[in-house]
């Protein structure tokens, strides 16, 4: 069974221009490690940057007291799980600029929810899928020549009130809304892996292999990505994503 993309996720986002050749990178996993990575690949095209924040948002809300819950992948949000998310988020942020700063690149931070509008899916919780993205700050960033790092939270579309999205969701819908070139996430895996260990070289978002927990919404940012134009997606260093 195919995956569906996104949700009335749009094409034409406000102020949006063609960038030629744009890389947006989801950091997945050891994030501080694979920036070397994601500015490889990069190779000078203007590149976006989407982090997740998974195993510090566990870790505090572990310290704090609170069980984690996830629903396909997905993390159930309740507000004190919000303000989990919220902080361990910006601990994230600063550490990642902190990162690229001694790689000389410059980083520009968002991380309150000023980029992404969103609905807000009711079965999770105080979390959102994507449905638009202002683009006209990342176009402002990349003309200060530094690089947009975007942490998962959005903005509710209905009220003024902050939403957990999903890292791979912001990333694909960031990527669908500059009209990126490539798509890529990276993390500590090296991609899709078949039942015996093994990278698959080449998956297919109508067919996808059997996934549960984290790939689950992975595959279907993939699909959307896709779906919305982007010409190419990849899954770490090995695993190409088709239509």
């Amino acid at each position: 069974m195919g995956l569906r993309p996104l949700a009335g996720l749009r094409r034409a986002e406000r102020g949006v221009h063609h960038v030629t050749g744009a890389l947006v990178a989801k950091l997945g996993g050891n994030a501080l490690a694979l920036l070397p990575d994601a500015l490889a690949a990069a190779d000078g095209r203007p590149l976006v940057l989407v982090h997740g924040g998974g195993a510090q948002i566990t870790a505090l809300m572990e310290r704090r007291g609170i069980p984690a819950r996830f629903v396909d992948g997905r993390r159930f949000t309740d507000l004190p799980t919000l303000a989990c998310v919220r902080v361990a988020l910006a601990d994230v942020s600063d550490e990642l600029v902190g990162v690229l700063r001694g790689l000389g690149r410059e980083a520009q931070p968002f991380r309150h929810g000023e980029l992404v509008t969103c609905s807000r899916r009711a079965d999770l919780g105080l979390v959102g899928d994507p449905v638009a993205v202002d683009t006209r700050p990342l176009l402002d960033t990349w003309e200060l020549e530094r690089v947009p790092l975007i942490a998962p939270i959005g903005c509710d579309g209905d009220s003024p009130r902050l939403l957990n999205v999903n890292a791979d969701d912001v990333a694909s819908a960031v990527a669908v809304a500059v009209r990126a070139d490539e798509l890529a996430f990276l993390s500590d895996v090296p991609g899709v892996l078949d039942d015996a260990g093994d990278v698959l070289a080449e998956i297919s978002a109508a067919a996808p292999p059997a996934a549960s927990g984290g790939m689950l919404p992975k595959l279907e940012a993939c699909a959307a990505a896709l779906a919305g134009g982007v010409r190419r997606v990849r899954i770490g260093a090995g695993t190409e994503v088709q239509l």
